[in-house]
């Protein structure tokens, strides 16, 4: 499992932190496929015009499978890259100091993983050739009467596989930087020097994209609380485990956050407060699992303490930064906070099927920060809904009974 090594003391040197422009693709140097359009099929007109309105794409198979298969592995680890190691906008990544060292091991990695897969396809080319023979067989046999005409079709078709020499090694990994990104101010030059000129034009627009970064980072850390938050409100102690704090073999989703928020408060101000408050609510349920009781118990105490200190914090940050997507997310996922709480209550003293058909209103609310809290309320509402459909002669007590059992909580598999 991965591990971040950027230094504890980022928080406060935010504003020195460089950044530096990367970029990692993952290619073939070989065809991937093949389109065979509707008219190559010999399909009646009326239909080839009957699938055309429908916006029918054409078929469009791949020549190998086992290519596609080392592309798309080697792919998640490029993700795995963006995701856990850079801010970006659009296609433009930037990658901290702080976090270079685990973004160039992990760069190569997949060099030499490119190179295994490589090694693998080289061994498979007859096998895979074999499979693109059948392919193009089975779908040209039934459209030609000719033998003649299905041998020329054939042979074309069979021209498009990569020959044994392109498939020795045909996956490519390129990486371009780390380009170091200046923020110094660049005075405009006379337009005869051209390399002053082209110093003053790439400080400027990289600058423009770097901030754009930051601002999508931002933007992302303010939806990353407004999700937290939900959870928070629906998650019952007793259901916090490693799917929250994560394991050996799969981090948690509190576990993510808390990496996501380190590493976009490595590149902007303002969220290093809310990352140490989910640094802390990972630890906390860490020690919930303990077998120590009384390490539990503390535990449990500080869970809702520190549940009050991540609301408080994401109700400032709410008065502190520009207007947003995500910001208006998490000030619709505060709001809901305190109508969640509320709900549970009318729920759990509802008398009939109508009084809780009327509240199901409030439960469907189509907003994705409000997943859980929904969830956690619909299932409220069937149980209650049952209850009183199975205690219809007996209703007054059952009522009572309920009253006095907290409300229960589902175990809602959370990934952020």
């Amino acid at each position: 499992m991965r591990s971040h090594t950027a230094p504890v003391l980022h928080f406060i040197f935010t504003a020195m932190i460089s950044h530096y422009l990367l970029s990692c693709s993952i290619s073939a140097d070989v065809r991937q496929s093949v389109q065979i359009k509707f008219d190559d099929l010999k399909l009646p007109k009326s239909v080839i015009d009957t699938l055309e309105e429908a916006n029918t794409v054409s078929i469009r198979p791949n020549l190998s499978n086992a290519l596609k298969k080392e592309l798309d592995q080697l792919r998640i680890r490029q993700r795995e890259l963006y995701d856990g190691y850079c801010i970006h906008y659009g296609d433009s990544h930037f990658v901290t100091s702080s976090y270079f060292y685990d973004a160039n091991k992990l760069i190569k990695e997949i060099r030499t993983e490119a190179g295994e897969a490589n090694l693998r396809m080289k061994e498979v080319w007859e096998d895979e050739f074999e499979r693109w023979q059948k392919t193009t067989e089975s779908i040209l046999r039934p459209l030609f009467i000719d033998d003649v005409e299905y041998k020329m079709a054939f042979e074309a078709y069979m021209r498009f596989f990569p020959t044994k020499e392109e498939y020795k090694k045909p996956i490519r990994v390129s990486v371009l930087g780390p380009l170091p990104v200046t923020l110094e101010k660049v005075s405009k030059p006379i337009e005869e020097d051209v390399d002053a000129l082209i110093a003053y034009e790439n400080s400027v627009n990289t600058q423009q994209v770097l901030q754009a970064a930051k601002q999508n980072a931002a933007d992302r850390a303010l939806n990353l609380g407004a999700q937290l938050l939900d959870d928070l409100d629906a998650r019952h102690v007793s259901k916090i485990g490693k799917q929250q704090t994560g394991s050996p073999k799969k981090r948690g989703s509190w576990q993510i956050t808390a990496e996501r928020l380190q590493l976009i408060s490595n590149s902007v101000p303002g969220f290093e407060v809310l990352t140490q408050l989910v640094e802390k609510l990972l630890d906390i349920g860490n020690k919930l699992q303990a077998k120590d009781f009384n390490v539990r118990n503390e535990a449990s105490a500080d869970l809702i303490s520190t549940q009050d200190e991540i609301r408080q914090e994401l109700t400032e940050l709410c008065s502190s930064r520009d207007s947003s997507q995500g910001l208006e997310k998490l000030k619709q996922s505060l709001a809901l906070s305190t109508s969640y709480k509320i709900l549970c209550e009318k729920i759990k003293t509802a008398e009939n099927s109508n009084a809780l058909n009327l509240l199901m209103r409030d439960v469907n609310l189509e907003v994705d920060i409000y997943e859980q809290r929904s969830k956690q309320l619909k299932k409220l509402i069937a149980q209650r809904k049952e209850l009183i459909e199975d205690a219809s002669e007996n209703i007054d007590q059952l009522i009572n009974d309920v009253k006095e059992t907290d409300a229960p909580t589902d175990d809602l598999e959370t990934d952020f």
